[in-house]
């Protein structure tokens, strides 16, 4: 499989079980992009993804481990980044491996799209959310204690390499969070997905291999399409992609990143996104009842845990919000998503409505 987008550029994502601890299968995709690249690639990652996912690695320059979750997301962190490119001499023709969950590939992503003004990056997701999502599209960015992603840069990598094996020894707690964002893309993308997750539920929560296979497949399938078709969010289909991040970006920011991880803060804003769409009409009600049920059926919470003028400041610095006014991604009946100005008072009345 492959991105492309329309300004010509192409990337291929490989999908597949046991890349990772098969020698032969990474290093030789690693061969394959090395010929362009000058010495053996600096790699970023977390302590435990290092220690799991980079042993079949032949060649290593350099190694950079970040603080686990958003801990690792600072421009203080992107600063030693910075200081380890130096000490081991990263030049254009450098290649970083970013080998962990989303935090991991948004620092090394904006630390690879700063350095040098732009090098190459291969992003290696080991969660179920950067896997279907943070990886592919070239998304990159840190938070600031004013908002989360506030500094950021799109920057395509030259690669993607998933092993869905990776999911196998997932914590139940990260796997849960990852679940939010495939559920994301059946209601705002997928229809016929989201009947199929349903369907599916309880082999994905056994996690059988082949329908983690289906499931993460259908998800790249689904991101890489609209990176295509709208590779910066600026014609507002790659927008549809925020389906429920609004408001879960408000209640991240609300919590300083510390009472509530980012999935769980997803599935309560795909509620809200629902129960918006059920009163604007867009939406039936039977859609807001699938969706709750199964969200509750991967653990995920339903009702927003912080009243809503508290989390309505962090809300209004999301990017979003335009002159003061939400533009909110809704899902609609029989149709992908829609990005659609709304009033803060049917953004009130739809989260308080989540809230009962």
């Amino acid at each position: 499989m492959r991105v492309k987008t329309k300004k010509g550029i192409s990337y291929p994502i490989v999908i597949g079980r046991g890349i990772l601890t098969s020698c032969d299968d990474i290093n030789d995709i690693l061969d394959t992009i090395a010929d362009k690249h000058s010495g053996a690639p600096f790699v970023i990652s977390d302590p435990l993804s290092f220690t799991l996912f980079s042993r079949q690695i032949k060649k290593i320059s350099g190694t950079h481990l970040l603080p686990r979750g958003e801990e690792g997301k600072t421009l203080d962190q992107v600063s030693l980044i910075y200081e380890k490119f130096a000490r081991h001499n990263i030049d254009r023709k450098g290649l970083i491996l970013a080998i962990g969950g989303g935090c991991v590939g948004d620092a090394a992503g904006f630390a690879a799209s700063t350095w040098m003004r732009g090098i190459d990056i291969v992003q290696i997701p080991t969660t179920l959310i950067a896997q279907v999502d943070s990886s592919i599209g070239g998304k990159t960015a840190v938070d600031l204690p004013h908002g989360k992603n506030l500094v950021g840069a799109f920057h395509q990598p030259c690669c993607v390499i998933v092993d869905v094996n990776c999911l196998l020894s997932l914590p139940d707690e990260e796997f849960r969070q990852g679940m939010a964002e495939v559920i994301k893309y059946g209601l705002g993308e997928d229809r016929e997905f989201f009947r199929w997750l349903s369907e599916n539920r309880k082999s994905i929560l056994e996690r059988e291999p082949e329908a983690l296979l289906k499931m993460v497949k259908r998800c790249i399938e689904l991101k890489a399409s609209v990176v295509g078709e709208d590779e910066r969010e600026t014609s507002g289909a790659r927008t549809r992609l925020n389906l429920g991040h609004t408001v879960a970006h408000g209640l991240e920011a609300c919590s300083n990143y510390s009472e509530i991880k980012h999935g769980d803060a997803v599935a309560i804003g795909l509620v809200v996104a629902a129960n918006l769409a059920v009163m604007l009409g867009t939406c039936q009600r039977d859609i807001l009842a699938e969706l709750k049920d199964l969200l509750e059926y991967f653990g995920l919470p339903t009702r927003p845990y912080k009243v809503f003028d508290e989390a309505l400041p962090f809300m209004q610095r999301d990017k979003k919000f335009i002159s003061g006014k939400p533009t909110m991604v809704l899902p609609r009946e029989g149709k992908k998503c829609e990005v659609k100005e709304i009033s803060i008072e049917l953004l009130k009345n739809a989260y308080q409505a989540a809230v009962r």
